[in-house]
């Protein structure tokens, strides 16, 4: 995350996908690659991949990080009010069957559109970072972001307006000075109705309708999406959560964030 992090760096390309843009790092060193899919969670973009993407292609996977609608660089930011997590999924979904036989990777709201997309296609793996949590499961984050979190994320009962970027401090805890000024500066508004589902009435994920195999990981600092979550995610899927110790929500792109990508890398030499 050097420089302008919504230009394209000389390492990498945007492509389409469905009806997404996405930064595509191409695998090194392998003439039949596996594919990765990586998906991002609110008010930010692909550039939160930018650590993970190359590291994943070189290791002979090709990667694309997905802009989420009207999250790209020059989008038009104002139909994001009539968007919820629905039609994220929807699109994440064309975008694996364009790319075929990928692995899907969601972090924070990322986590829930990819399980949630991950229902009605065909991926070989699904991970799940710092994830928000499917209905049944309570997003129950810690006092001191539930309580300054609440009043934003209700605001007014009905207000169709959009949700600017909030909480840095939480979200981004962990991160140096200038990792959290870039992702102030470069912040994308989300929809309320987006919000509000994250935070009060989830959509349901059909447990039975995911047969790939699933990685969870969450870090055990992180004041958003907490520990506990992170477990009850884990055991919905029954494999055993990788909590990383001294992380917050964003493992991604904090100090040790190879060992995530190493992480990943080895689950996925098992299938």
């Amino acid at each position: 995350m050097e420089g302008d992090i919504l230009s394209p760096t000389q390492t990498e390309d945007v492509v389409s996908l469905g009806n997404l843009r996405a930064l595509c790092w191409k695998a090194i060193g392998n003439e039949e690659p596996h594919k990765l899919l990586l998906v991002h969670g609110v008010w930010v973009g692909a550039h939160v991949w930018r650590k993970l993407g190359p590291y994943l292609a070189s290791h002979g996977y090709t990667t694309y990080a997905v802009w989420l609608r009207h999250h790209h660089p020059g989008a038009d930011r104002g139909p994001l009010c009539n968007l919820g997590l629905q039609d994220y999924a929807e699109d994440i979904a064309m975008a694996v069957r364009a790319i075929d036989g990928v692995v899907l990777v969601g972090h924070s709201m990322g986590g829930l559109v990819a399980q949630m997309a991950a229902e009605v296609c065909d991926v070989s793996g699904l991970a799940l970072l710092c994830s928000a949590p499917p209905r049944g499961i309570p997003a129950i984050p810690r006092p001191s972001f539930a309580f300054p979190a609440a009043r934003r994320f209700m605001g007014r009962p009905f207000a169709r307006r959009m949700m600017t970027p909030f909480g840095s401090e939480f979200f981004h805890s962990r991160l140096n000075f200038h990792q959290r000024e870039q992702l102030k500066a470069s912040g994308v508004p989300e929809s309320r109705r987006v919000a509000r589902q994250l935070a009060f009435w989830p959509p349901h994920v059909s447990r039975g309708r995911i047969q790939c195999p699933v990685y969870v990981g969450g870090g055990d600092e992180d004041p958003v999406i907490t520990p506990w979550v992170t477990r009850m995610i884990a055991r919905r899927y029954h494999v055993v959560p990788n909590i990383y110790q001294q992380r917050g929500h964003m493992p991604n792109l904090e100090v040790g964030w190879e060992g995530v990508g190493d992480d990943l890398l080895r689950w996925m030499q098992r299938f």
